[in-house]
């Protein structure tokens, strides 16, 4: 369209080129540590497997109330909870659920359908095992390591029953 004739224009009002990005330049792995592809990413201890959003496992865990005992601290409960869940749902391949707070609260005796001497043989293993893993991130390794992967990875219902049957999931 043709300028008005009664209109003059400003300098700002003229029409100019829009800056756009450049293209991305292609990325090879060329610094050590770089893994070109799955094959080069380490195994064994220490290593694990990472997840994605494991964080939002603390806000699962923190909508529920804990049936601790009186001398439990609930920060270092909930911290040794949240090494469960990420490996849990690292092992997966997602995001934590709340079937996996489920799970891993039956496997720590804080879950509703586990009662009895099999809720209290839990609480002891929990406490023990929390005073360990509350003091360092190894320890929480540990904990994660220490538990039967089977029970770790199985349904809740399933857990349930092995429970019942006298499975102790975190050893003595």
């Amino acid at each position: 369209m043709a300028q008005q004739p009664k209109i003059e224009l400003e300098f700002g009002d003229l029409p100019r080129a829009r800056a756009e990005p450049m293209p991305a330049r292609p990325w090879r792995p060329n610094r050590p540590g770089d893994f070109s592809g799955p094959a080069d990413v380490p195994e064994g201890p220490g290593f694990g497997t990472p997840g994605p959003d494991t964080g939002y496992a603390l806000r699962l865990l923190a909508e529920r109330d804990l049936d601790l005992e009186p001398d439990e601290d609930i920060e270092r409960v909930r911290a040794a909870a949240i090494n469960l869940v990420s490996a849990r749902a690292a092992h997966f391949g997602r995001a934590p659920t709340r079937s996996d707070i489920d799970v891993v609260l039956a496997i720590m005796g804080l879950n509703a359908d586990v009662t009895g001497t099999v809720r209290s043989a839990l609480g002891a293993d929990r406490r023990r095992w929390v005073k360990k893993a509350a003091h360092g991130a190894m320890y929480g390794r540990a904990l994660v390591a220490a538990v039967d992967k089977d029970l770790l990875y199985a349904s809740l219902e399933e857990i349930v029953d092995r429970l019942r049957s006298g499975v102790r999931p975190l050893p003595n």
